[in-house]
């Protein structure tokens, strides 16, 4: 875990309440609303507090409270396991839930009149059924009617997102690197994966540095690579989690992508001269990375 030193943004409170709000679906909320706000100005992102339907802004990256502090405590060579049950649910209808542990993904469904949410998980193939008890555009209570729970699960987000769907590094298209073929792959296919594996990883440190994230943490993102404040480094075969492993179909295809990945951090990189914002110097690397894959290997 590294803690990342920016300023917390102060944004508006619209909230979306099924048994306190009135109106019709969607409408307009002002029950809350604090004066003075001001954002730190990025073209590229959608700032939620002033979102006008629930819709909106149930499309961002969900995690349960009680798990977003825990991770605080982790980085990636942690051993111990614990729970971090996330959700990213997409403005394209797709979602992508727990990528830090039982990583699953499909299609959701909002109805707003019920005020429910429909998660179709793919790998589980069991759906999951949520009724909203609360929304705000940084907080989320749901109940889990699928399995007829009166618990109340809150979940907390950053109230912003990329305006383009494609720059998320948790949006479906993003992450199908992850989900194991049914077949032996190809070459290409293999080289193909561990590049968009790096791929999703300068979306990661894309979305930290525009999002003003405050603790940045890979643990449970599968790579073979390790990150450290200014460096990137190869981890020891020994050290290669399961979760990398399986993203591949066996054991041995796995290890011929860690392979290219030994000749890709064996190539020469140019480090940012004058930059001591280690995430910015990580990600112009991976950038150099990324090219390199299809140049040299």
């Amino acid at each position: 875990m590294i803690k990342n030193s920016f300023a917390v943004l102060i944004m508006a409170t619209f909230i979306f309440s099924c048994h306190e709000g009135t109106g019709k679906p969607g409408a307009k909320n002002k029950e809350l609303v604090s004066e003075g706000i001001k954002h730190t100005s990025n073209n590229d992102l959608v700032y939620l507090d002033s979102a006008e339907n629930m819709a909106n802004i149930l499309c961002q990256d969900w995690v349960l409270q009680d798990d977003a502090e825990g991770l605080e405590g982790m980085d990636e060579n942690s051993k111990f396991e614990i729970p971090y049950r996330s959700f990213y649910l997409s403005t394209k209808g797709s979602f992508v839930k727990n990528p830090r542990n039982t990583f699953d993904y499909g299609n959701w469904h909002f109805d707003e009149g019920l005020k429910t949410i429909t998660i179709n998980n793919t790998i589980d193939k069991t759906p999951d059924s949520y009724q909203i008890a609360k929304l705000t555009f940084n907080e989320l209570i749901l109940v889990n009617v699928g399995v007829n729970s009166t618990t109340n699960l809150k979940f907390t987000a950053s109230g912003k997102r990329f305006k383009d769907a494609g720059e998320e590094p948790f949006f479906l298209d993003n992450n199908r690197w992850r989900i194991k073929p049914k077949t032996k792959e190809t070459d290409a296919a293999i080289h193909q994966r561990l590049k968009d594996n790096i791929h999703f990883f300068i979306l990661f440190y894309k979305s930290v540095l525009a999002k003003d994230e405050q603790v940045v943490s890979f643990w449970g993102l599968p790579s073979c690579f390790k990150w450290y404040g200014g460096g990137i480094f190869l981890k020891k075969e020994t050290e290669l989690k399961e979760n990398w492993v399986s993203c591949f179909y066996n054991k041995a295809q796995a290890m011929q992508a860690y392979r290219l990945a030994e000749k890709l951090l064996a190539q020469k990189y140019t480090w940012p001269k004058g930059e001591k914002n280690w995430l910015k110097l990580n990600l112009a690397v991976l950038q150099q990375m990324y090219l390199k894959m299809d140049e040299s290997l």
